[in-house]
C-alpha cells in the first residue's frame, strides 16, 4: 500500500463485470506509479510545521469537502467513519496536500539539514490523485552537495477516492505500527541481546522517519526509506514466487511471530498494545461494493472447476453463505488464543522487497503494515503460500515451508528466553492452519484475479492462467483439509 505497491492494479472479476468493479477500488494493496513529474518547494524555516514556499509563489487553495470523520485514537479499535460536513482538506495550488510538505520540512532538520537552507523536490505519479488506498511520492531534500531521498505515503488526494471506503483506519493502523509496535519489538529484542547485526531477530521493516495521522482532518503521512535506492527490488507479482524468495519470507515470519510469543509472556504490560483487531472487518461488512466484488469473485472461482468436481463446487457454494462471518471469525484474536500474535496481515508478494547478491535474494523487508492485526499466526502463512505460489511449488515445498517457518520461530523464541514446545508447539501450528484454512481461498479471491488478469486487453490469454491457478488453490485447500 505504499512504495510497497507503486503500481495501479486492476482486477477483472468477471468478463461482464470488469468495468463495474475494480480491484483499484476494492483491495488495500494498490498505489500510484512513481514517475518523473517534479514539483519543487523551498523550506524557509524548520520551526514546528512551517509550510514550504512553493517556487511558483502561489498561495494554497482551500478546498471544502464532505469527509468521513474518524475520532479514534491510534491505540483504540477504529470504528466505521460517518460523514461530517464542513471539514476543510487543505491543498496547495498544485493539488498536493499541505501536510505532506510540512512533514518533509519537519524531518529535514532532524536529519542534519540547516533550517532555511534546504530545498525539497517531489516526484509524483503521472495520475495525480488516482490512488484509491494510498499514494506514494518521492521527496528529495538537498542542501549543497548533501541529499536525502525518502518516500511519503499518504491517503488518496482525490476526495471521492479517499472517502469511498473509509480508509483512514488503515492509515491509523500503519502509523501505530511504525510509531509504537515495531519500535517496541525492536527494543525488546535488543534488551534480550538480539541486535540487527546478529541477523537472528526481526528488524525487517523500512526505516521510518515520521509517522503521523490526524483522523478528523483525514491527514496521514509515513516518511520512510526508499529501498530501491539501496538496490532492493520487488518480485514480479505476475509470476508465482520461487523457493528462495519464499524461504526468506518464512524465516522472517517465524521471527516476527516469535517476538509476540516472547513479549506476551515476559512483557505483558507492553504487549497489551499489540492486541489490535482486524481493521477491515467492519469496513467490509458495511461496504456494498466490497460485498458485491467478493461474491462475484467467488462465482468466478466456482466457474474454474471441472464438471465432475461437484464436491468442491458445493463447498464453495456453502462458503458463499458464510463468507463474511468466516472472515470475521478467522481474523479474531479469540479464535486463535492462546496462540494469537501480531501478524503482518497483508502478506502477499507485492508487500515485500528483496536485496540480492549475484542474482540470489539475501535480504527481505516487509512493507505495508496497514492490515497488521492480533490474530492467528497461520493467517500470514495461508495468505502467502496459497496466493503467491503455484500448485507445483506447494506439492514440492509446502511441508518444508512450514518447517522453515517453525524452526525460525523456535530459534528466536529460545534466544529471547521462551520455550517454543510449550508456547507454540508444532502441532498447534498444524491445528491453527486447519482451523483458519479458509483464509487461503478468501484472500485468493481478492488477489489472484489481479495477478492473473492485470490488463483487460490481454484477458484472453490471462483467463486460462487464472482458471489454472485458482482451480489449483481450491483443490489444494481441499486436499489439505482446509476447505
Amino acid at each position: 500500500m505504499g512504495e510497497e505497491t507503486p503500481v495501479h492494479e486492476r482486477s477483472a472479476l468477471s468478463s461482464t463485470a470488469s468495468e463495474q468493479v475494480s480491484t483499484e477500488q476494492q483491495h488495500a494493496s494498490v498505489e500510484t506509479v512513481l514517475e518523473d513529474a517534479e514539483v519543487k518547494a523551498v523550506a524557509p524555516s524548520a520551526e514546528g510545521n512551517d509550510a514550504e514556499e512553493i517556487s511558483q509563489q502561489v498561495q494554497p487553495v482551500m478546498t471544502s469537502v464532505e469527509v468521513q470523520l474518524e475520532a479514534t485514537p491510534t491505540d483504540v479499535e477504529p470504528q466505521i467513519a460517518v460523514p461530517v460536513p464542513g471539514v476543510i482538506y487543505r491543498k496547495r495550488s498544485d493539488g498536493m496536500p499541505q501536510f505532506m510538505y510540512d512533514a518533509v520540512a519537519r524531518i529535514a532538520p532532524e536529519q542534519g539539514f540547516t533550517p532555511g537552507q534546504f530545498e525539497i523536490t517531489f516526484e509524483s505519479g503521472s495520475g495525480k490523485g488516482d490512488g484509491f488506498v494510498a499514494e506514494m511520492f518521492r521527496a528529495t531534500i538537498t542542501e549543497g552537495d548533501r541529499k536525502l531521498v525518502v518516500l511519503c505515503k499518504i491517503p488518496p488526494i482525490n476526495d471521492a477516492h479517499r472517502h469511498q471506503f473509509g480508509l483512514m483506519p488503515l492509515f491509523d493502523r500503519e502509523v501505530m505500527a511504525y510509531s509504537k509496535l515495531l519500535p517496541a519489538m525492536y527494543e525488546f529484542q535488543r534488551e534480550k541481546g538480539v541486535t540487527e547485526e546478529m541477523d537472528i531477530g526481526f528488524f525487517n521493516a523500512p526505516q521510518c522517519y515520521l509517522a503521523y495521522a490526524d483522523l478528523p482532518k483525514e491527514e496521514s503521512v509515513i516518511i520512510m526509506d526508499d529501498l530501491r535506492l539501496k538496490e532492493y527490488r520487488m518480485w514480479n507479482k505476475l509470476v508465482p514466487t520461487n523457493y528462495e524468495h519464499a524461504r526468506l519470507l518464512m524465516i522472517q515470519l517465524g521471527r516476527l511471530h516469535a517476538v509476540s510469543f516472547a513479549m506476551r509472556e515476559q512483557r505483558p504490560e507492553v504487549f497489551e498494545q499489540f492486541k489490535v483487531p482486524d481493521p477491515l472487518n467492519a469496513m467490509m461488512r458495511t461496504n456494498e461494493g466490497f460485498i458485491m466484488m467478493m461474491n462475484m469473485s467467488l462465482d468466478r472461482a466456482i466457474g474454474t472447476l471441472e464438471s465432475h468436481e461437484e464436491k468442491a463446487r458445493q463447498k464453495l457454494l456453502k462458503l458463499k453463505e458464510t463468507m463474511f462471518d468466516d472472515i470475521s471469525t478467522i481474523t479474531s484474536a479469540e479464535y486463535a488464543e492462546p496462540y494469537a500474535v501480531l501478524g503482518h496481515g497483508d502478506c502477499w508478494i507485492n508487500n515485500m522487497i528483496y536485496s540480492y547478491k549475484r542474482g540470489v535474494p539475501t535480504e527481505i523487508v516487509l512493507l505495508d503494515w496497514q492490515l497488521c492485526r492480533y490474530a492467528s499466526p497461520a493467517l500470514d502463512l495461508l495468505y502467502f503460500i496459497f496466493v503467491c505460489t503455484d500448485e507445483a511449488f506447494r506439492r514440492q515445498h509446502y511441508d518444508e515451508m512450514l518447517r522453515i517457518y517453525y524452526n525460525s520461530l523456535g530459534q528466536l523464541l529460545e534466544k529471547l528466553g521462551g520455550d517454543p514446545s510449550r508456547q507454540f508447539p508444532f502441532t498447534a501450528l498444524l491445528r491453527q492452519l486447519k482451523a483458519c484454512g479458509k483464509f487461503g481461498i478468501l484472500m485468493a479471491l481478492l488477489i489472484v484475479p489481479m495477478v492473473c488478469v492485470p490488463d483487460m486487453n490481454e484477458a484472453t490469454d490471462s483467463e486460462e492462467k487464472y482458471k489454472t491457478r485458482m482451480a489449483a488453490i481450491i483443490r489444494d485447500l481441499i486436499r489439505y483439509g482446509y476447505l
